[in-house]
C-alpha cells in the first residue's frame, strides 16, 4: 500500500474513533447545544466538531470494507479462497478485544450500579436520551445479553450489553463479513459449489434485520474503493477528493434532527451512502500522493488501539461521569463554559488513558492469537477448493 494512502487511513482510523468518543463526552458532560442559550460562533464550532461520531461510524464502515474486503478478494483472486484463514484472521481480530471489553464492560457497570446510581443513570432511561443510553442500563445486565453480544447478536436478537452502546455497529460489521465470505466464496470456489455459496449467503443476508442489511452497501463501498484504488483507473486530485469528503461531512451533520430524515430509512441511509461515496473518493485521492502524510508514526501509533477505544470507551466514560456527579454534586449536563469544557476534556483524557493501558493488554496481542488460530485450523486436512479460472475483471 502506498505510504500517503496508508497514513490517511491510519488518520482516519484514530481520528474517527476520537469522534466517537468526543461525541459521548459532549453528551454526557455538556448540556444540549439547544439549551445553551448563547449560540457564538466558537460554540457552534465545538458543538459541529464534537457531534460527528455518527460519520465516524460510517467512515468506520467504509474502511473495514475496504481494509477487509477488499483485501481479501483480491488475495483469493490470487491465491484461491480460504476460508480458514479468513475465519482465524476475523475471529483474533475481533475476539481478541471483544471478550475483554465485555467483561470490562459490565465489571464497570456494575461499580457504577452499586456505588455511584445516586443519578438513576442506571436504572433509568433519561429522558431525553443521553448518547447510546436510550435503554435501562441494568435491565441489560445479565448473562442471556452478555451471551448475545459475545454471538454478535446485539440489534438481531438482544440489546447491546449493559451501557455499551457502541457496540452495535461491531455486530453489523461480524454479519458483513459472514455474507461477504459465503458470497465472494461462491464467486470464486469451484463452479459446481458456487449455487450452494450464494444460497447460503442469501440466506443469511434474508435473516438479518434489513437495515442492517441495507448499511452494508456502504461497507460494500469500501469493497469496491479497494479495486479502485488498485485498478489504475482515474482518481481524484488528494485536493478534490478531501474537499469532497469535507462538503458531505457537513452535510451530514448539518442534516441531523431534521425529522424528514430521522424518521425514514431510506432518507437516512441516503445521508449515509453519500458519505460514503466522498469518503471513497477521499481514499481514491489519497492513493495519489508519493509521501506519508506529516507525523505518520504518530498516526499509525494512535491507530493500533482505535478499536481498542471503540469497544472500552462508553462504559468507563459513563462511571468516571457517574462518579463525579455525585462525589463531587456535578449535574450530568454542564454549562459549556471553561468549567464545563475542561470537565469534559479531562473525561476525554481519562478515557484515552484507560483504553490505550488495557489495548497493551488485549489488542495487542492479536498477532498471537491469530497464530494460535492458524495453528490449530491447519492442524486439521484442509479443505481442497479449485480456484475460479474466470478472469479478475469478471469476478
Amino acid at each position: 500500500m502506498k505510504p500517503g494512502l496508508s497514513t490517511f487511513l491510519d488518520l482516519s482510523r484514530w481520528f474517527a474513533a476520537l469522534l466517537v468518543v468526543v461525541n459521548h463526552a459532549r453528551a454526557l458532560v455538556l448540556a444540549d447545544f439547544a439549551a445553551t442559550g448563547a449560540h457564538g460562533p466558537l460554540l457552534r464550532a465545538l458543538y459541529f466538531f464534537t457531534g460527528l461520531g455518527h460519520e465516524a461510524v460510517v467512515i468506520f464502515f467504509v474502511i473495514s470494507g475496504f481494509l477487509v474486503g477488499g483485501s481479501t478478494l483480491q488475495r483469493w483472486q490470487q491465491r484461491g479462497p480460504d476460508l480458514r484463514a479468513y475465519a482465524s484472521a476475523r475471529a483474533s481480530r475481533i475476539y481478541t478485544t471483544l471478550i475483554p471489553a465485555l467483561i470490562a464492560g459490565i465489571a464497570l457497570d456494575s461499580i457504577g450500579l452499586r456505588w455511584f446510581n445516586a443519578s438513576g443513570i442506571y436504572t433509568t432511561m433519561p429522558e431525553p436520551p443521553i448518547a447510546t443510553i436510550t435503554y435501562v442500563i441494568a435491565s441489560t445486565m445479565n448473562l442471556p445479553t452478555f451471551l448475545g453480544n459475545l454471538f454478535m447478536m446485539q440489534g438481531v436478537l438482544t440489546q447491546t450489553l449493559g451501557s455499551n452502546g457502541p457496540l452495535w455497529s461491531l455486530a453489523c460489521e461480524w454479519w458483513y463479513y459472514c455474507v461477504f465470505a459465503l458470497g465472494a466464496y461462491a464467486l470464486k470456489s469451484a463452479k459446481g459449489r458456487r449455487a450452494g455459496w450464494a444460497l447460503a449467503a442469501g440466506a443469511l443476508a434474508l435473516l438479518l434485520p434489513f437495515s442492517i442489511m441495507l448499511w452494508g452497501v456502504v461497507w460494500l463501498i469500501g469493497v469496491l474503493t479497494f479495486r479502485w484504488v488498485n485498478s489504475g483507473a482515474w482518481r481524484p486530485h488528494p485536493l478534490v477528493g478531501f474537499a469532497l469528503f469535507a462538503l458531505a461531512l457537513a452535510a451530514s451533520r448539518m442534516t441531523h434532527g431534521i425529522s424528514a430524515i430521522e424518521t425514514h430509512l431510506f432518507a437516512a441511509f441516503a445521508r449515509d451512502f453519500v458519505l460514503g461515496i466522498a469518503y471513497a473518493a477521499a481514499l481514491a485521492s489519497a492513493s495519489r500522493l508519493t509521501r506519508a502524510l506529516p507525523f505518520a508514526a504518530w498516526h499509525h501509533q494512535l491507530a493500533e488501539f482505535s478499536y481498542t477505544t471503540y469497544l472500552f470507551h462508553f462504559p468507563a466514560l459513563l462511571l468516571i461521569c457517574a462518579a463525579a456527579a455525585q462525589s463531587f454534586a456535578l449535574h450530568f449536563t454542564q454549562r459549556p463554559d471553561a468549567r464545563g469544557i475542561a470537565l469534559f476534556a479531562a473525561a476525554v483524557v481519562l478515557v484515552y488513558v484507560y483504553c490505550y493501558t488495557v489495548s497493551l493488554l488485549a489488542e495487542r496481542h492479536t498477532p498471537r492469537v491469530r497464530h494460535a488460530l492458524d495453528t490449530l485450523l491447519r492442524a486439521r486436512p484442509a479443505l481442497q477448493v479449485e480456484p475460479s479460472r474466470a478472469p479478475a475483471s469478471e469476478a
